[in-house]
């Protein structure tokens, strides 16, 4: 012998076995983290109403949402312009805040706290839900 080796045949069917069998539950384990990873676009689209809803209601000032809104308000379902499939309706009441640690509770009287819920359901059922707390702050 003369110090040079490489690999035998029988080296090199084990290692195409041995990879044979790892390759596939690798790709396996990779595709379902690739699947749940993604976030559907409808989902997407339901969160980007949602939002911007909740913007369109608190770009206003406290007192005008209130006088616009009437809290309670609690509306029913319906259909979103421009999106096809897709119902939102949305909530306002009033709340407290208080306690420690500090608590939040419906209110049946009017207080400077509103909480906000958009909810919007996507055409295959999914419901995307924004809350937000708009707060009346001293002039």
């Amino acid at each position: 012998m003369n110090g040079k080796r490489g690999i035998t045949l029988i080296e090199l069917i084990i290692f195409i076995v041995v990879a044979g069998l790892f390759v596939p539950l690798a790709y396996v384990a990779f595709s379902h983290a690739i699947r749940s990873a993604t976030t559907p676009e409808s989902v997407l689209t339901a969160r980007f109403i949602a939002e911007q809803r909740i913007e369109d209601i608190t770009k206003n000032p406290f007192d005008t949402i209130v006088s616009t809104y009437s809290p309670p308000v609690n509306t029913g379902y319906s259909s979103v312009s421009g999106y096809p499939g897709y119902q939102w309706r949305w909530e306002i009441r009033y709340i407290t805040y208080s306690g420690t640690p500090p608590a939040i509770a419906s209110s049946a009287n009017p207080t400077n706290y509103l909480l906000i819920v958009v909810r919007v359901k996507e055409p295959n059922g999914f419901e995307y839900t924004v809350n937000t707390i708009a707060t009346k702050r001293p002039t």
